[in-house]
Parts: structure tokens; sequence; C-alpha cells
């Protein structure tokens, strides 16, 4: 996980409990996405969980809802991921944003680097999804990010 993105510990990070986390999951495939929400709602049974189909519809409802992490699929129809990442940081620069994607080669590494906290290959375990939670959550309360 990358630590170039805002600085923890300054004022606009505000410290999160687990059940004032904001979550949104933007994925194309049904399954998929369903069981990123299960893994997440276990994580965090008191968060704020929203989904999304697509990146447009992702950015959308990050509009409203202003999550803390976006977890997203790179791939998509509609909006890829990177687009929506891209978006996202202009209207947030401080969300934390994980990638995900079926393939080895997400786009050119220094945007990548620049645009998500941390990326990870398909199929995703629910340890390295928590770990890369929580280290979203340290890095939201201005905590060191540990990967």
């Amino acid at each position: 996980m990358q630590e170039n993105l805002g600085n923890p510990g300054d004022e606009t990070h505000i410290k999160r409990s687990d059940s004032e986390i904001s979550i949104l999951c933007v994925e194309d495939d049904t399954t998929s996405r369903e069981f990123l929400r299960m893994l997440i709602s276990m994580k965090f049974p008191d968060g704020k969980i929203h989904t999304a189909h697509h990146g447009q519809a992702g950015l959308d409802v990050f509009r409203e809802c202003q999550a803390d992490i976006v977890v997203t699929d790179i791939n998509m129809p509609v909006m890829d991921g990177i687009r929506m990442a891209r978006e996202i940081r202009i209207l947030n620069p401080n969300a934390c944003i994980i990638g995900i994607s079926a393939y080895a080669d997400m786009g050119e590494p220094e945007e990548v680097d620049r645009i998500f906290n941390c990326c990870m290959q398909k199929p995703v375990g629910r340890k390295q999804l928590c770990d890369a939670l929580d280290d979203c959550v340290a890095w939201i309360n201005g905590g060191n990010i540990n990967s």
C-alpha cells in the first residue's frame, strides 16, 4: 500500500470508528459484488456499505455518500475503475481507494500508484481484503500504513 496520498494526521483526517466507516464497493459482476459486500459487512457489521455496478454508477453513489473507502474493480463497462478513481481523487483526495483486477497489468504503474492506495489481483481472499481495509482505516485515522 502506498503512503503518497494525503498527509495522515493532518486536519483533513478525522478519526472514524468501525460503525462510522462508509465503504463503497464497485463491481460489475453481481456475484463478485455480493461476495465483496459480504466480506466487508463481516469486517464492519455496523459500517455503511454502498454498492454500484459500474464506474459511472460508483461515481454517482460516491458523490452522494462521500465514502471513506472505495473498493473497485478495474475493468468495468460504462466507466472503468481507473477513470472513476481519478474522478474520486478530484472530489476527495483523502478517500482510500482499493483497486481489484483479474489481470496482472492494471495500466501505467505510476498512475496506478498515484490514484490507488492499494491494488490486488482477483481472486481476492478474506484476509487480503481485511488487511487492506485495516490499512485504509489506519490511514484515515492518521496512522501508518503497514503494507
